[in-house]
């Protein structure tokens, strides 16, 4: 659980709540429609206000049982989120007044003891603040009129937030968290690895796919390591995004994507072929400069024999050349089988993005690869490589004089990274490989200072000059 203060916002299905936390964070973080239960599980983001450091969190839709197989397990999501709140923000449609769900979870709000604030969402119009005398019998106070959708009242909303939270704090200091993202088609058991990594319930877990239909942020701490990890809906080909949810959801989940810094994509051990979508994720993690890590999940379900994983990475491997670069981890969210292997290849190809290489072993990489194959000719012409240097971390930039870059086929370029990835144990890293005209080289200190890096991915100074090869 994060040590900021949560803001957490309540109500019965389709009263505003998750219109209501996107006018708040200012853009459209979570999915809004007019259908009960769109947003089931918790809802998670970090908000800034005038200083203080927050999660905002929206939650599910307090729902009739009758209505949805999942209202139980969404009423739990509820609990546990106004226990962790600092403050609770308890939502009501204005023009349709109380209803028998409103009164049964205010019962729950009240029990929890927490700070509440009672909102009437709806209220743009004034025939809507008429009758705000009827909501006393909640037991929450006064009902303070809103509209999330036009943000009526937010202003007074405002002020009552700086007389109820803490007063800001210190400036924000370097985020220590590593944040990775699970990936995958629905039903692939993105949720239950979730679930496994917090040691709790903390998203909703269905055999029914589409359970997930938002990015679900969660924290959790690993041997010491702060992990924010986003459970992600089920990503579906564009044909058979049928409507505005999924659409958006899909959308949710390629966004993800760019606030990650490495991707966890999971793949259903059952599946014995990796299916074209799971490609394409891969392709967009690589365009967006995000580590990755692929996990074969409900590895326990198998039928296997100790030579089943090799053989299966091989096949893939072999048909799909990219992949000789990417981790692969076969685990059981549901038993918790090597799901600590996971978390140390999620650690190392983190890590690995950020490195500075050292400048004496870029060199010795640089001598090693050109000395084993020189770069194959161009219009009959020889192909010239002069020297390399480290230029960016996150993701890291190899870049290679020559006066041509133009000249530097692409599957040399190829050879290049894979030399790289291995000599410098990246798998999983996405390596840039630049040909320039002219290098302009950086120091070991100056790579540090640009990605803000820690003690221990910086190697030591060089002793004595080396020189460029």
């Amino acid at each position: 659980m994060s040590q900021r203060p949560c803001i957490v916002i309540v109500g019965r299905a389709n009263v505003g709540k998750s219109s209501l936390f996107n006018r708040l964070l200012g853009r459209r973080a979570a999915v809004v429609d007019d259908r009960p239960g769109v947003t089931r599980d918790r809802h998670f983001r970090e908000w800034e206000f005038e200083g203080r450091q927050l999660d905002l969190v929206d939650t599910g839709g307090f729902i009739d049982e009758s209505l949805d197989p999942l209202a139980e397990q969404v009423r739990t999501q509820i609990e546990i989120a106004v226990n962790d709140a600092a403050l609770v923000l308890f939502l009501v449609d204005a023009r349709t007044g109380i209803t028998y769900d409103d009164l049964q979870l205010a019962r729950q709000v009240k029990r929890s003891g927490k700070t509440v604030l009672l909102l009437a969402n709806k209220s743009e119009r004034p025939q809507d603040r008429e009758d705000r005398a009827e909501l006393l019998k909640m037991g929450l106070g006064e009902a303070h009129p809103v509209s999330a959708t036009t943000g009526y009242g937010l202003d007074g909303l405002m002020e009552k937030f700086r007389r109820l939270l803490p007063p800001p704090g210190t400036r924000r200091v370097a985020d220590p968290r590593i944040r990775m993202a699970i990936l995958g088609r629905p039903n692939a058991g993105k949720s239950t690895l979730v679930n496994k990594l917090m040691g709790e319930d903390r998203v909703i877990v269905s055999p029914l796919p589409g359970t997930t239909r938002d990015s679900v942020d969660a924290e959790f701490v690993w041997q010491g390591r702060k992990f924010l990890v986003t459970d992600t809906a089920g990503l579906r080909k564009k044909a058979k995004v049928r409507d505005d949810i999924e659409y958006y959801s899909n959308m949710r989940a390629l966004e993800s994507i760019r606030r990650s810094e490495v991707v966890i994509l999971l793949i259903d051990s059952l599946e014995k072929e990796m299916p074209e979508q799971d490609l394409r994720i891969l392709r967009q993690v690589e365009e967006a400069g995000k580590g990755i890590v692929i996990g074969l999940s409900k590895w326990d379900a198998l039928e296997k024999d100790h030579r089943t994983f090799d053989e299966r990475c091989k096949e893939w491997r072999q048909r799909i050349p990219s992949l000789a670069e990417t981790p692969i981890v076969a685990f059981s969210g549901l038993t918790g089988q090597r799901v600590p292997r996971l978390l140390e290849e999620v650690i190392r190809v983190r890590e690995g993005c950020r490195r500075v290489f050292g400048r004496d072993n870029v060199i010795e990489y640089f001598q090693q690869a050109a000395t084993a194959q020189k770069p194959p000719h161009s219009h009959g012409r020889p192909v010239q490589i002069t020297r390399c240097c480290q230029v960016t971390v996150d993701p890291p930039t190899l870049a290679f004089e020559t006066e041509n870059p133009d000249d530097v086929m692409e599957s040399y370029r190829r050879y290049l990274r894979a030399r790289a990835i291995e000599f410098f144990n990246l798998a999983g890293v996405p390596l840039r490989i630049s040909m320039r005209t002219k290098l302009e080289l950086r120091t070991d200190e100056d790579l540090a200072r640009f990605g803000d890096l820690p003690a221990e991915l910086v190697p030591p100074p060089t002793v004595t000059p080396a020189e460029d090869s």
